[in-house]
């Protein structure tokens, strides 16, 4: 394909391997300087593990974005944007910032990339069945709640070796199928998505548990989480609201369906209890699935199958042509059927768990 063509071969390899090598480069000034993510009661590692990923990727990212022949339109604005990020989160990791500035600063940063870099949301599409859903001066709101609601479902999921990173990269994948099946040229979104998988895949050599590694050895953290989920959300909007949309919005929903099903769920339950829908428990899918015996090996295995089905779902339906509404109703059936069923899996957890005792 002329897009591929245009992209030198060693730039993907190159992104890969500084990704890697900065994970290994990192990781034991990381150690000493404590830098780590330390065992407590509801994680799942027993020693500190560095926290070093999101800045191998964002590092690799963005050097393979400013060697790309053909660059994406205010990428300097993109690339700004995700550094903020990564500090922010970084400083999260370290000292544990509040929520409510958390959302502040992440807010700040979408607002400067919808502004400087016109990444926003001007219409949901037909979802309902009556002809687009224009949004109006409700732009901004949608795309605030949009984006940071991408943000934190990849922060939230991020409680497994292997997850976060695993669902980002299918996610990636999938959009990247759809570049290059797309019929308009697509070179910069190529390029980007191209160095954006490299630069998770090379994260993943340190951090997906396989027949060579037991465990993780570092994680991305919320500096990774956050820069990933800000850049996923960003490249949904632009590949779905724009003049040149290669897909419609609601088919950038069933790409990233398991984080925002889960993060849904999650909240809700937590609302209905009386504490808050960002206070940290075990009612994940990834915990409950642990709770029933599974190996972390098995749940990873298993939830990355279930997020690459259900993104192959979204791109499928997008190129048969299905109703944009029927595939709506379609995911709003699936995120209720979510719902009770984790909701049925967490009171079987807590009667094992009464049984035990």
């Amino acid at each position: 394909m002329p897009e591929l063509s245009q992209i030198p071969y060693w730039l993907p390899l190159g992104v890969f391997l500084l990704s890697a090598g900065l994970v290994t480069l990192l990781a034991w000034p990381a150690e000493k300087l404590g830098w780590v993510d330390h065992p407590c009661a509801r994680k799942n590692h027993g020693h500190p593990v560095p926290l070093v990923g999101g800045v191998a990727m964002l590092v690799a990212f963005c050097v393979g974005v400013l060697l790309l022949p053909v660059k994406p339109a205010d990428y300097q604005v993109l690339l700004l944007a995700m550094i903020l990020l990564t500090l922010v989160g970084l400083y999260d990791d370290l000292h544990h910032i509040r929520p409510a500035f958390r959302f502040l600063f992440q807010a700040t940063v979408v607002l400067l990339m919808g502004l400087a870099a016109n990444t926003k949301l001007s219409s949901l599409g037909n979802l309902i069945g009556f002809g687009p859903i224009e949004l109006g001066w409700a732009e901004w709101l949608f795309t605030l709640f949009a984006v940071i609601g991408v943000i934190n479902a990849f922060n939230m999921i991020d409680g497994l070796d292997g997850l976060a990173g695993g669902v980002a990269l299918i996610a990636t994948g999938w959009l990247l199928v759809l570049c290059l099946t797309a019929p308009v040229l697509a070179s910069a979104k190529i390029g980007v998505l191209l160095v954006l998988a490299m630069a998770i895949a090379g994260f993943l050599v340190h951090n997906l548990r396989h027949p060579w590694r037991a465990r993780a050895s570092v994680f991305m953290g919320d500096a990774g989480s956050t820069m990933l989920g800000f850049v996923l959300a960003c490249l949904l909007i632009r590949m779905s609201d724009h003049e040149q949309a290669i897909m419609d919005p609601i088919t950038a929903v069933w790409i990233v369906a398991l984080p925002l099903m889960d993060t849904i769920a999650v909240m809700i339950r937590r609302m209905i209890a009386g504490h808050s829908p960002f206070a940290a428990d075990h009612k994940h899918l990834h915990h409950l699935l642990l709770g029933f015996g599974l190996s972390a090996g098995r749940v990873s295995a298993l939830l990355l199958t279930l997020a690459f089905v259900l993104g192959g779902l979204g791109v499928l339906y997008q190129w048969l042509g299905v109703p944009e509404h029927l595939r709506f109703y379609a995911f709003v059936c699936m995120a209720v059927l979510y719902y009770f069923s984790t909701a049925w899996m967490q009171k079987k957890n807590q009667l094992s768990l009464v049984n035990v005792w």
